[in-house]
């Protein structure tokens, strides 16, 4: 019989709140300075996903998508953000074993608070990448990365393609959210996929 713990609120929030420290790995990796965190990346993929949801002329559950947005990194605070993607290339074996463990990354932070089941029904749902809004949230991930990529970018000189790279051939496939990425590609430059 299993015993009914007392949740555990403080352990949880503190255990999310490592996502603020946590530095998202493709950025290090290419010496960009002050890399964002992973709740930073979080935020504003939920923001996007806050803002656009109703304008995509489709039904889509906005509340679960930007559950998706917040949720989607925060296993990375027990597994560490693996990059999984360079350039055009998916490592899928590679993917498969993060998001793995990445789930048991949100079953403990929220078994803390005894709503892991609740959790990982969305995190299930969002890795699948086979619902309408698991479809659309990826979306959203991927065009945050391609803003984030030109910010950096036209702030500090850096030639960050091959995080477009991806984005333009396989995830953007929303009309206003390709418009979106599309505006980005032309305000780099004159740089070229």
């Amino acid at each position: 019989m299993a015993v009914n713990k007392k949740p555990d609120y403080l352990d949880f929030l503190k255990n999310v709140g490592k996502s603020k420290r946590l530095l998202r790995t493709g950025w290090v990796r290419e010496k960009v300075k002050d890399p964002e965190s992973v709740a930073e990346h979080s935020f504003r993929v939920s923001v996007l996903a806050m803002v656009l949801t109703d304008k995509l002329g489709y039904d889509l559950d906005k509340n679960k998508l930007i559950k998706m947005a917040l949720l989607h990194d925060l296993g990375e605070v027990i597994t560490g953000d693996i990059v999984t993607e360079r350039f055009d290339v998916i490592d899928i074996k590679k993917r498969d074993a993060k998001e793995k463990d990445e789930r048991e990354g949100i079953r403990e932070i929220f078994g803390k608070i005894g709503e892991a089941d609740q959790y990982l029904k969305i995190f299930d749902e969002m890795i699948g990448r086979t619902t309408p809004e698991a479809k659309v949230f990826w979306q959203f991930d991927k065009l945050e990365m391609a803003l984030q990529a030109h910010e950096y970018e036209e702030e500090q000189g850096k030639d960050l393609e091959e995080f477009l790279v991806n984005v333009n051939l396989y995830h953007v496939r929303d009309p206003l959210i390709r418009k979106i990425f599309d505006e980005i590609m032309k305000k780099r430059k004159g740089k070229k996929i």
